[in-house]
C-alpha cells in the first residue's frame, strides 16, 4: 500500500516506493469522476498489452457488483501503468460525480465487496497462468 491514511504522495515518490518494494504486481484502486453525472460504472486500465488478462480478470469479477460496465481500455497512459517489470492496473471502482454510484461508494460494506472481488480477479488471473 502506497497509503494508509488521507494523505498524499506524488507519483515520483509513490514510483520510487513500489520499485524499492519489486512487487509481483501493482493494483491502483481510484474512484472516477465526470463533469456528465450521468456517466457510471467501474473500468479497468492497463498500458502494456501483456497485461491486458490481469485487467480483465478483475473487470469481470468486479461487475458482479452489479456495476455498469464502463470498460477494459489498453494503451493507457498512468504513471503507475507505465513499468514493465510487473504486471499492473488501475482500477476506476466507480463514479463520484454520479449519485447511484456514489451509494455504493459510500457504504463500508461495499468496500469490502470490492476488495473481495479484486482478489478473485487477480487469483483468477493467476490460475490462468498455471
Amino acid at each position: 500500500m502506497t497509503r494508509e491514511k488521507d494523505t498524499s504522495l506524488s507519483m515520483n515518490e509513490r514510483m520510487l516506493m513500489i520499485k524499492k518494494e519489486d512487487p509481483d504486481f501493482l493494483i491502483s484502486i481510484h474512484l472516477n469522476s465526470s463533469s456528465k453525472d450521468s456517466i457510471k460504472g467501474v473500468s479497468t486500465y492497463y498500458r502494456h498489452i501483456g497485461f491486458r488478462p490481469l485487467t480483465q480478470f478483475i473487470l469481470t469479477e468486479m461487475l458482479k457488483l452489479k456495476l455498469d460496465n464502463f470498460g477494459n481500455i489498453g494503451s493507457f497512459n498512468f504513471t503507475l501503468n507505465a513499468p514493465t517489470d510487473y504486471p499492473n492496473c488501475l482500477v476506476e471502482v466507480a463514479f463520484l460525480s454520479n449519485k447511484e454510484d456514489e451509494q455504493h461508494i459510500m457504504n463500508p460494506k461495499f468496500h469490502k465487496e470490492v476488495a473481495t472481488q479484486i482478489t478473485k480477479g487477480i487469483k483468477n488471473w493467476l490460475k490462468s497462468m498455471r
